[in-house]
């Protein structure tokens, strides 16, 4: 959760207990996938394959949970595309994309995760209004997110990234998620590093740069 969070309880269905499998040969955790039905409100919207960033997309209230690097869904494909193609379009590279790409896969699963997890927390990085991070609509508008995370969100109050760890590629990339988030579980960032280097591996040389 995003800065000065409080700690999530840990049950059986906690929305944290994420899934890597595939080729990393990391071991999956258990994880029930509540997928909503493609019929239901906020799914089964522009689904497609077009590099355009609409508004739609932007905007879009995603309700689906769980995470399998193998088994990323056409939603989690764009929005790790959309996270390249931003960190791209502010000229940062591989190092700031993983961090970003590790935090969304741990607080929303790489979906702009509709209704809010904690108190009012939303979007790719279940950011928080109360804590400075935008407005109800900015945290859950996914280009205005991005900035904020990365800390160049004129809309944002909250330190970000590069105001947070301005070295940030000497740092390990879960270190720098958790210095921005400040998570009550910080070592869940790490976890998912992996599974952030193969998603940039596998899609940045086709992203291009978005900086609208």
């Amino acid at each position: 959760m995003a800065s000065t969070t409080s700690a999530r309880p840990l049950s059986p269905f906690s929305r944290r207990r994420l899934m890597i499998a595939g080729s990393l040969g990391l071991a999956a955790a258990a994880m029930p996938l509540a997928v909503a039905p493609a019929t239901a409100a906020g799914v089964g919207a522009e689904r497609t394959d077009s590099d355009e960033w609409t508004e739609k997309f932007l905007t879009r209230a995603e309700t689906r949970e769980g995470f399998v690097l193998e088994a990323m869904d056409d939603w989690q494909v764009k929005n790790a595309k959309f996270i390249i193609a931003v960190v791209k379009g502010h000229e940062l590279g591989e190092s700031v994309a993983v961090v970003a790409l590790s935090t969304a896969i741990v607080e929303a699963w790489l979906y702009n995760y509709e209704p809010a997890v904690d108190a009012d927390s939303g979007g790719l990085f279940q950011q928080r209004p109360s804590m400075g991070w935008g407005s109800y609509d900015e945290v859950r508008h996914k280009k205005h997110a991005v900035d904020a995370f990365l800390g160049v969100g004129e809309h944002s109050q909250a330190p970000g990234l590069l105001q947070a760890v301005p070295d940030v590629e000497n740092w390990e990339p879960g270190a720098a998620a958790q210095a921005v988030q400040a998570s009550a579980h910080p070592e869940r960032y790490a976890e998912q590093v992996g599974a952030a280097r193969e998603i940039w591996a596998r899609y940045a040389d086709d992203v291009e740069p978005y900086a609208a």
